[in-house]
């Protein structure tokens, strides 16, 4: 199959190239005929090399200049020029992006013939890609278009592209069918190389139908075309190797060699066209060995298997082990013949080539009697299989026929519809948009209220915290005025009464005078025990007075404490001078300790929680700390309460951190400048 679509790729190129008869306006000023002298000299010059890298070199400058060029119809005539030779030497790469730019340009002119031109191409590179079905589209896709502007050459060419896949997949009525078309819209203009194609195939489709008579008077007919045709290439060699192969079947083996000398009479045929010439060569040889001769047999098949093999051409490899495996097996020698046989199955498969490969199992079936049945089952399984794939692919072909019809119809329905649908869609889309903006409207519009909330809520607190500072003012100021009495009635009237009582001692000695004396010492002493405990007193007021905030903490942890029996600590840095804190930071550490308790009590599940207060330099750090399950804070995602907290303390610019591991608890830091 591959030597086959390599032939007629490139066949189909020639007609491809006789084909560009795309209107071009002509070329305007001197820097574009420069540019496409150079671009046309590369081109040129690619032709001219044996290289097929230089070749390619060549044509990737071309295409380069090419893209410079600011008139699109000299650009797509270039471009043009350029995907028939990147084809030519199989230069796929090239191929595709020279056609896609191609393809973009004419579809922008709306030029009709270098669409079609363009999906003709399509269809080649996909035929020599072996990608039928894809093949099989583009060409029917650019029938449509020839059809349409009545350029009936490139019609009847592409009817005979598809007419080409119809055969391979042996769909041969359906083949045939497309082949009289071709040659209907081709009698008339006289393109006798395409009608010498045609009619070639036709014969090659009653050879595989084995009406051999039929396709012998087809070959003939195809070469009647050929007395008119200037340029000849190796179309004779092609028909008598045809003819040929028909009369091998026929088992006319003597018109069969006549046939496959003829052709080798062509002395240029190796170095023209390597492949088919050893293809020939092999089938000459097969025939000679079948007429029952010989002499120089089995060196005339090696000399095609290793010239085959040389230029890496597998599917002629496996025709050559093929036909040494039956040669050997005639003559006896069966371990030789095996495994030819084998050889030629195991390539076959790498390449695709199941007709081959169905010979090869065929042909061990015979040789190899002790696996007869394996190979037997084996083949079945195959053309079983093959004949499915091809099935399939023939009903793929005729869906895109009936697809593409249909598809022309539902466009002109969908048009209106999608006019329809786009008009909808805008106004659903400002609909949405609308829809869209009242909803971020209200959501702000919650946030404000959630914020005043907030700060009603804030106020609230500090009042209370105002209210209980003044209640500690009043105890403050009534303590004092205790003491006050305290030193004034009780202190002063003692120590009066002590200093007039030493003032009348009269220290002789006496006894009594030291009884006196000591007297009035105790009692200093008492009323210095009594001074201190004023003292004492004086400075537990006061240091409550300085821990006012503190005290709210303690009263809203205890009672939480109280009823979800847990411990508690809470330490308070005597450095920390809260009269002089900012309220607002002051509300702020109170929501977040609330905030955190609050989820001790929800999820910790923690039998004691420590809140610490601390302050370095100007730092005031509060931590909070519970010996609770704990989570895994690099996995779990941050809950509403965490984040609250984070947008309190971010508003003071401090930071919050959180650090827990299951089973360890967790410790809450929060870090503020003050």
């Amino acid at each position: 199959m591959a030597n086959r679509i390599n032939s007629i790729v490139v066949l189909l190129i020639i007609l491809l190239v006789s084909s560009c008869t795309s209107k071009v306006k002509p070329i305007e000023g001197v820097q574009s005929i420069k540019e496409m002298d150079s671009i046309y000299y590369l081109i040129d010059q690619s032709k001219t090399l044996q290289d097929v890298n230089k070749q390619n070199e060549y044509l990737l400058k071309a295409y380069h200049n090419s893209r410079i060029l600011e008139d699109d119809s000299l650009k797509s005539k270039a471009l043009s020029k350029i995907t028939i030779e990147a084809l030519r030497i199989r230069s796929f790469d090239l191929f595709k992006i020279a056609n896609k730019d191609r393809f973009q340009i004419v579809l922008q002119l709306k030029d009709s013939m270098g669409i079609g031109e363009c999906y003709w191409r399509y269809g080649n590179f996909y035929l020599a890609t072996e990608d039928l079905d894809s093949t099989y589209y583009a060409y029917h896709e650019a029938n449509k278009i020839f059809e349409d502007i009545e350029y009936d050459y490139g019609s009847g060419s592409m009817l005979y592209g598809m007419a080409i896949i119809k055969q391979d997949l042996r769909d041969y009525t359906g083949s045939e069918i497309l082949a009289f078309q071709a040659i209907k819209k081709l009698k008339s203009l006289k393109k006798n190389t395409t009608l010498y194609l045609c009619y070639h195939l036709l014969g090659a489709n009653f050879y595989d139908l084995k009406e051999y008579e039929k396709a012998l008077f087809y070959h003939e007919k195809a070469i009647e075309y050929l007395k008119s045709l200037k340029y000849k290439s190796n179309y004779k060699e092609l028909s008598l190797n045809s003819i040929g192969l028909v009369y091998l079947q026929m088992k006319n083996y003597n018109l069969a060699i006549n046939s496959f000398k003829e052709a080798l009479e062509n002395h240029d045929l190796r170095k023209t066209d390597t492949r088919f010439y050893t293809a020939v060569l092999d089938n000459l040889t097969y025939s000679r060995f079948l007429n029952g001769e010989t002499l120089n047999i089995e060196e005339k098949f090696n000399e095609a298997l290793k010239i085959r093999d040389s230029i890496h051409y597998v599917s002629g490899v496996v025709i050559s082990d093929l036909r040494l495996a039956e040669y050997y097996g005639v003559k006896g020698d069966t371990t030789k013949a095996i495994s030819y046989a084998k050889e030629a199955g195991r390539l076959a498969k790498t390449v695709n080539n199941h007709r081959d490969r169905l010979a090869a199992l065929k042909l061990l079936s015979q040789l190899d009697r002790s696996h007869t049945t394996g190979y037997l089952e084996a083949y079945v399984s195959l053309s079983d299989s093959l004949q499915a794939q091809d099935r399939a692919i023939r009903n793929k072909f005729t869906r895109i026929e009936y697809e593409t019809d249909e598809y022309i119809e539902e466009t002109k329905r969908l048009t209106t519809q999608n006019i329809l649908i786009s008009v909808i869609g805008g106004i659903a889309f400002l609909v949405l948009i609308l829809l869209y903006f009242i909803r971020q409207q209200r959501a702000k519009n919650k946030e404000l209220l959630f914020e005043q909330e907030q700060q009603k809520a804030n106020e609230e607190i500090f009042a209370l915290m105002l209210k209980q500072q003044a209640k500690l003012d009043e105890g403050r100021t009534e303590e004092r005025h205790r003491i006050s009495e305290e030193l004034h009635d009780g202190v002063l009237g003692k120590l009066f009464g002590t200093r007039v009582g030493l003032g009348y001692l009269a220290l002789s000695g006496e006894d009594n005078d030291v009884k006196d004396y000591k007297s009035y010492i105790g009692e200093l002493q008492t009323i210095e025990k009594e001074i201190r405990d004023i003292s004492h007193a004086l400075k537990d007021h006061v240091l409550s007075a300085e821990s006012g905030f503190i005290t709210v903490i303690e009263d809203y942890v205890g009672n939480l404490a109280k009823i979800h029996k847990f411990g508690y600590r809470i330490d308070n840095d005597e450095q920390i001078s809260w009269d002089a804190i900012d309220y607002k930071l002051k509300v702020t550490l109170y929501r977040i300790i609330q905030e955190a308790v609050q989820n001790v009590v929800k999820h910790a599940k923690a039998n004691n929680i420590a809140i610490a207060f601390s302050l370095s330099q100007d730092t005031l750090q509060l931590k909070i700390e519970d010996d609770g399950e704990g989570f895994d804070n690099k996995k779990s995602k941050k809950g509403i309460g965490i984040k609250n907290m984070e947008s309190r303390i971010l508003k003071h610019n401090g930071k919050l951190q959180v650090n827990s591991k299951i089973g360890s608890g967790t410790t809450l830091t929060v870090t503020v400048l003050i």
